[in-house]
Formats: structure tokens, C-alpha cells, sequence
């Protein structure tokens, strides 16, 4: 029931469009609507999100994460992102949106969220692990050069980090 609960809540916020309105009827008519969605949102899920804080907003999403509930795990950390960019969390939530994606198998995914991770967060904590997660993964998909390109990357980049012990081991296996 929760899992459809979520599914209904995604549907209702993905369809809800609230363009530039003509009128000022139009203008109020788009605020009420969008109310009657945040309404029907807390209804449905019995929390307000937009009164979370990033932390308690970051649990939900550890917390899916564990749960491998991809639906609730994705529209927390759409939620989260929009409005939390700056939190120290977001790293680590693009850093698991990755690893979910590797395990659901879907590793173009799973290289744009690590990507992002390195991109938009380069001074985080979880760039050395991004960045050899996203080696890890080429290597899945049969892509060597670009996984010992990264790897020797994270050798160099990070060195004394877990990430480049365990680079400089995957390198050895590559040789």
C-alpha cells in the first residue's frame, strides 16, 4: 500500500505542470492547484516535506536506500536535491542513487549519478568514492581503458583514501 501510496504521489507531482499564466485568475487558479497537491502529498504520505530538514530528509533516504525501494529512494532524493543542494548530503545521495543503480543493473544511470558526484560536489567527501565507483563500473561493462584511466586517476588524485589501495589493486589484476 505504501509502495502505491508513493506511486500516486509521484504521478500526481510528475502531471501537475504549472506554466506562466496569463491572467491573474489563471495565476490563482495554479496556486490552488498546487496546494491541493502538497495537501494531498502529506495526506498520502503523512509527512509534510517541505518541513523536513535536510538531515531528516537524508535519513528517508538511507532508509529507502536500505529498504531497496527505488520509487520512494527516487522521489525523496528529487525532493532533497531541489531543496537541499548545498547540504553536506547531497554528495552522498547522488553517491547512492549511483550504487542503486549498479545494483538494479542500470549502469548508464549509475555513471551519470557518479559523474554528477564529481561534477557538482568536487570538493565533497564522496568524489574519491564516486570517481572509483564510476571505474568499477566500466569495468562491469567491459570497458578497460576507461576503467584503468580512472583508476590510476584515483591512485594519484587521493592518495592514502581506501579508494586508492583498492585502485592500486584492481590495477595489478588489470596488468
Amino acid at each position: 500500500m505504501k509502495q502505491f501510496n508513493f506511486f500516486m504521489v509521484i504521478l500526481v507531482l510528475s502531471v501537475s505542470v504549472v506554466g506562466y499564466s496569463k491572467s491573474p485568475l489563471e495565476s490563482r487558479r495554479a496556486l490552488e492547484r498546487q496546494t491541493k497537491q502538497q495537501q494531498l502529498l502529506v495526506e498520502l504520505t503523512g509527512h509534510d516535506v517541505s518541513k523536513v530538514s535536510d538531515l531528516d530528509l537524508y535519513a528517508q533516504i538511507v532508509s529507502a536506500y536500505d529498504r531497496g525501494d527505488e520509487v520512494g529512494f527516487k522521489s525523496r532524493m528529487q525532493s532533497f536535491l531541489k531543496r537541499f543542494p548545498q547540504s553536506p548530503y547531497a554528495d552522498n545521495t547522488l553517491y547512492l542513487a549511483g550504487l542503486m543503480a549498479v545494483n538494479a543493473k542500470n549502469y548508464p544511470e549509475a555513471i551519470r549519478y557518479f559523474s554528477k558526484v564529481e561534477k557538482e560536489y568536487a570538493t565533497g567527501d564522496k568524489v574519491n568514492s564516486a570517481i572509483f565507483a564510476r571505474a568499477m563500473t566500466y569495468k562491469k561493462i567491459n570497458l578497460g581503458p576507461f576503467s584503468k584511466r580512472l583508476l590510476v586517476e584515483v591512485k594519484t588524485k587521493f592518495p592514502g583514501s581506501p579508494e586508492s589501495f583498492r585502485a592500486e589493486s584492481e590495477l595489478k589484476m588489470i596488468k
